[in-house]
């Protein structure tokens, strides 16, 4: 293996086993010592890649800029592909340690960052322009602004995951959202698509309830 493809996957290793350690205990209680155990590399190799343990975080929430924004959705409306992507972020919730790891962290950040709202300001930006071609498409009202509807999508969704956790391991978290979707859909969805949107999100990418 070449000195660039060991030193990416020692990279990776090192991030996956933090993530490990962030999604158990969380930043505060999280020991860079019982980091590098997890991940099994050397204290030589961590500190090559990252200085300290706030920058082992920071590297952890960057983890979230590697969703596909763009889900692969066989609808071409823009607002579904909207719905389908915040199923899609639930089931790398429940699936993906490094993805969970880098949403508690995000919401965590005033532990061990001061005013930096990178995180959210590329989730509303996200979200916002979906919602702009929903909006171009006549499937957002008219009435309403992009930027504050993805204000609201990403607030809601990390409290609906937050909820979720505590009430269930994030297991009824699909469930949470259909309903969410549910109702706030005929607030914002013009009357000629309401009918034709699926709160559950599309069937065939398995993203609806119980994925």
């Amino acid at each position: 293996m070449a000195r660039q493809e060991r030193a990416i996957e020692t990279r990776k290793r090192l991030l996956v086993g933090a993530a490990e350690v962030f999604d158990e205990r969380g930043y505060a209680a999280a020991s860079i010592n019982e980091i590098q155990e997890r991940s099994g590399i050397t204290k030589g190799a961590m500190y090559f890649h990252f200085a300290s343990k706030e920058e082992i975080a920071k590297g952890v929430m960057t983890a979230q800029t590697e969703v596909p924004v763009e889900v692969r959705s066989p609808s071409a409306s823009p607002m579904q592909k909207t719905i389908d992507l915040t199923h899609e972020l639930a089931r790398r919730l429940r699936t993906d340690v490094l993805f969970r790891a880098s949403i508690r962290l995000t919401v965590e950040r005033g532990t061990f960052q001061t005013h930096d709202s990178d995180m959210y300001d590329w989730w509303l930006r996200t979200f916002s322009r979906e919602l702009a071609r929903a909006q171009g498409a006549g499937e957002l009202r008219e009435e309403l602004t992009p930027d504050d509807v993805a204000a609201s999508v990403v607030g809601s969704f990390t409290g609906i995951q937050m909820l979720s956790h505590v009430m269930s391991g994030r297991r009824d978290l699909h469930d949470r959202l259909t309903a969410w979707w549910e109702q706030i859909l005929p607030g914002i969805a013009t009357p000629e698509v309401l009918d034709k949107l699926l709160p559950a999100g599309s069937p065939e990418l398995g993203l609806s309830s119980g994925a």
